[in-house]
Formats: structure tokens, sequence, C-alpha cells
């Protein structure tokens, strides 16, 4: 588990494998991020929120296009860290 509990969106919005486990919907990470949600329940929404802005990109209204190009590009990389 991670040493440090994400408070904020962006917190999880930097993580490349919480990217990787959205984006590529990784069933073995499944259990690791229930339990760290379990572990830290004060903080789904945070969770909930990353999820979607991740699932919605196209569509987002929380971010800004700057931000969420930068996300893209962050995806991206997390994408190709994964796949090399």
């Amino acid at each position: 588990m991670k040493q440090t509990i994400y408070t904020k969106v962006d917190d999880f919005l930097r993580d490349d494998d919480f990217i990787r486990y959205v984006i590529d919907s990784c069933s073995e990470k499944e259990s690791y991020w229930a339990s760290y949600l379990q572990a830290a329940p004060h903080i789904r929404s945070a969770y909930l929120k990353a999820c979607h802005i991740l699932n919605h990109l196209d569509d987002c209204e929380i971010l800004s296009p700057e931000e969420v190009e930068c996300l893209r590009q962050r995806i991206m990389h997390s994408a190709s860290l994964h796949f090399n």
C-alpha cells in the first residue's frame, strides 16, 4: 500500500499506477485500490472525482483545456512506461 494517503484529486491524477488502473480497467489492481479506500474512507470523494475525470476527459468541465491536455500527456507517458 502507498505510504501516503492521498487527500486531493490532484494526488490521484499524478499517480501513474492510478491512471493505468482507471484507464486500463486493470482488475489486478482492483483489490489494492479497494484496500486503499478501506484504509482511508474519507478520501473516497477525491478518488471518485479523479476516476470521473479520467473516464470523461473529452467532456470534462472541472479542468481547464490546458489541464486536460497536460493530463492527456501524462496518460500517454504512463501508458508508454507500461508497454515498454
